[in-house]
């Protein structure tokens, strides 16, 4: 009976955890912006840094158009979002206040 008792408890605890912490879109918006420099970033060393800054404004527009190209699916202890440009679809997770990409490429 303790075991059933602290197992739901501790299922209560996690579920509020996951509640409070879920990233809403304002967060993903700011994720977008980093995935897409790190998508875009150049492996070869010695980017120029008129390649940085491009990088940078490129990942700073796709975080602005974040709200009117991302689909968010509200699932209370975490967020999908789906974003569909030029025919190609990428859906990633929030969970915990972490965001990962789960389909796409």
């Amino acid at each position: 009976m303790k075991f059933l008792r602290n197992f739901i408890l501790l299922l209560v605890l996690s579920g509020g955890a996951l509640y409070c912490t879920n990233p809403d879109s304002e967060d993903f918006s700011v994720y977008l912006a980093q995935y897409v420099q790190d998508e875009l970033a150049d492996d070869a060393p010695g980017e120029t840094e008129f390649g940085q800054k491009l990088r940078k404004g490129l990942g700073q527009i796709a975080s602005a158009a974040a709200s009117q190209i991302t689909e968010r699916v509200d699932l209370k202890v975490a967020s999908v979002y789906t974003i569909d440009m030029a025919g190609e679809s990428r859906r990633f997770v929030g969970v915990a206040g972490q965001f990962f990409p789960i389909q796409g490429k």
